[in-house]
């Protein structure tokens, strides 16, 4: 029986306790990867067979390791004591608690795909990392607090004479909050911004260290997270507006854009054609404007559009921040032109007519790939390159792969 080759593609793949047979069992053997886990026997055994290696780091693990994986947020404290060594995966976020040095000699290493977080005394507790993201090492004598905070009464009351550690920002928009309170307790905070009201930047600036970028919220101004403009909005805070990231402005925002008076956005203001004269006659600030077409999909890890879809959208459609997008071969290249908007998003899958047409259509996309045909016309993401192989290929696409 012929043998048939083997392609791997994932972001990990686990080779710790690969077997002679298994590699026997292949003609040939290609791994694409971000990590490749070995232990000491398997690293020879690969070394030996027909095995084309393409991966960013090698790491060697004990081979009774158990591998875990986690999406989303996992945390290790001081009570988290694995029973066998363990090698952890995380996609998302991985925070490491107080007191978790004994923990952690459990762990045979890390990898990362997101945000770890741990306190800086157990630095030379952890084990081997790779890490495909940020680190965070906060003070060991502080406090730590969600990536963002807003000081209300409640977190006054409660505060104590202690450093907290928020890694993101502080907000302190509440003129009427009684700030003294925070100085006579001791409190202090340590984080990269704080936005506070104008009226309070007096004693409020005190509770931060004076590496902390001070953000004014000028008088009269309501502080609005990274919102899109709607009625809602103005009637909960208002005609003059601090907005804090990015602020959108379609159709649904056009009676609500018409009560404002004031507004200064501290990032990207993303507006319809038909209302930037209107937004601009305001008092306003900002620090990109940014034209866009009539409806908003964003942040979607994978997103596919057709002709079909497309029609439902009078005024065309802006893909923002999207992961994969795939565009059907029915679309033409006059649609792409009128109705279609790409800004941020990863990568975008067409046809090789369709390309010129994406490109010119798209700010800040991370690659256009011109690879789909009828002939080869894919329904999901995972086979999309499954044609450039022959039949006696057996193609893994995978986050993560055990040999």
């Amino acid at each position: 029986m012929e043998k048939k080759k083997l392609v791997i593609d994932a972001a990990v793949v686990d080779a710790s306790a690969v077997t002679q047979e298994y590699l026997n069992s292949y003609e040939s053997i290609a791994i694409n990867a971000t990590a490749l886990l070995v232990s000491k026997r398997s690293k020879e055994l690969l070394s030996r067979c027909n095995a084309k290696i393409n991966v960013s780091h090698v790491i060697d693990i004990p081979e009774d390791s158990e591998i875990m994986i986690q999406n989303g947020t996992f945390e290790i404290t001081e009570g988290t004591k694995m029973a066998k060594p363990t090698f952890l995966l995380v996609n998302g976020h991985l925070n490491i608690g107080n007191n978790a040095q004994e923990a952690l000699k459990t762990f045979s290493g890390f990898i990362v795909n997101g945000l770890i977080s741990y306190p800086s005394d157990l630095s030379n507790s952890l084990p081997l990392m790779n890490i495909n993201g940020t680190i965070d090492a906060y003070p060991s004598d502080a406090i730590r607090l969600k990536n963002k905070l807003i000081v209300d009464k409640a977190f006054i009351i409660r505060a104590k004479d202690a450093k907290y550690y928020v890694k993101s920002k502080v907000v302190i928009a509440d003129e009427n909050l009684d700030i003294p309170v925070l100085i006579n307790k001791g409190t202090s905070f340590i984080t990269k911004k704080a936005f506070i009201a104008e009226n309070l930047i007096e004693s409020a600036v005190k509770l931060f260290e004076d590496d902390t970028e001070i953000i004014l919220i000028p008088a009269g101004y309501k502080y609005v997270a990274e919102e899109n403009l709607n009625d809602m909005m103005v009637k909960k805070y208002g005609n003059k507006l601090y907005v804090d990231g990015d602020l959108i402005i379609t159709s649904e925002g056009e009676n609500a854009l018409n009560k404002l008076t004031g507004i200064i956005v501290n990032g990207t203001v993303m507006v319809l054609e038909k209302l930037a004269d209107r937004l601009m006659d305001l008092d306003i600030e900002y620090e990109e404007l940014k034209i866009i077409k009539g409806n908003i999909i964003k942040d979607s890890g994978m997103l596919q559009l057709s002709s079909k879809s497309l029609s439902r959208y009078k005024d065309g459609v802006t893909v923002i921040d999207c992961g994969m997008v795939k565009l059907d071969p029915d679309i033409s290249d006059q649609e792409i032109e009128e109705k279609l908007q790409f800004i941020g998003c990863g990568m975008i899958s067409c046809t090789p007519e369709q390309k010129l047409a994406v490109e010119l259509v798209s700010e800040d996309v991370g690659m256009v790939k011109g690879n789909i045909t009828d002939a080869t016309k894919y329904t999901d993401f995972e086979s999309e390159d499954s044609y450039l192989y022959d039949e006696n290929t057996q193609v893994i696409n995978s986050t993560y792969y055990k040999m």
